[in-house]
């Protein structure tokens, strides 16, 4: 690709029925809030139209949906909005087609494109009681299927660090190996003075005596 440019980006818009919630959506509220998140968007302008929206009685149920970059902020904006209004939620994972168009730059090449499939997540709310039967569905009041009873995820998460057992044996074990390494040693180190000051030693006497 050493002779080829990156050109546009050519994205599938989607549809409200290419959404995947032909059997969530009430049908009394066809007419839904579709709120698309992009890696850009920011978080408190989208959430402050959703609630106004819901506020107003303009619609009881939306759709967050974002691909790539904005899946985070997608996940962000359902759990923030959780938080003042009782919604039922629906979550789908999908795709969207993009076409890569790369330009050459040498003479007799042609124009290549790519189509590649990005992950895109789907959320719907509800303000209506949703269908037991729909797979996947969390109620109001309950944060993930993750936690159980109703204590928030940080004390939670907390809690269980504060109880993991601490390992201790492994530090304290190299710490007494060392020390027993250094205990090793040290008669040995002490043994080879002890020798070398007996050697010297006759010779200082057989040398005196000689002399005398």
């Amino acid at each position: 690709m050493m002779h080829y440019r990156k050109a546009e980006n050519v994205e599938q818009e989607l549809s409200k029925n290419d959404l995947p919630f032909e059997d969530c959506l009430p049908k009394a509220h066809k007419d839904f809030l579709w709120m698309h998140v992009k890696g850009g968007t920011k978080v408190s302008n989208v959430i402050g139209y959703a609630q106004s929206a819901l506020d107003k009685g303009e619609y009881r149920s939306l759709v967050w949906s974002g691909s790539g970059g904005g899946v985070v902020k997608t996940i962000s904006c359902a759990e923030v909005l959780k938080r003042s209004h009782p919604l039922y939620q629906v979550t789908r994972m999908g795709y969207t087609s993009v076409e890569e168009h790369w330009k050459p730059q040498m003479d007799g090449l042609e124009e290549i494109v790519v189509n590649r499939k990005i992950p895109t997540l789907h959320i719907l709310m509800s303000l209506d009681e949703l269908d037991d039967s729909i797979d996947g569905l969390q109620k109001p009041n309950t944060t993930s299927d993750f936690w159980q009873h109703d204590e928030p995820p940080a004390n939670r998460l907390a809690a269980a660090h504060r109880s993991a057992p601490v390992n201790r044996s492994a530090p304290a074990a190299r710490g007494t190996n060392k020390r027993q390494r250094f205990g090793r040693n040290k008669p040995q180190q002490q043994q080879s003075q002890q020798n070398q000051h007996s050697q010297s030693k006759p010779a200082t006497e057989s040398g005196a005596t000689e002399h005398t």
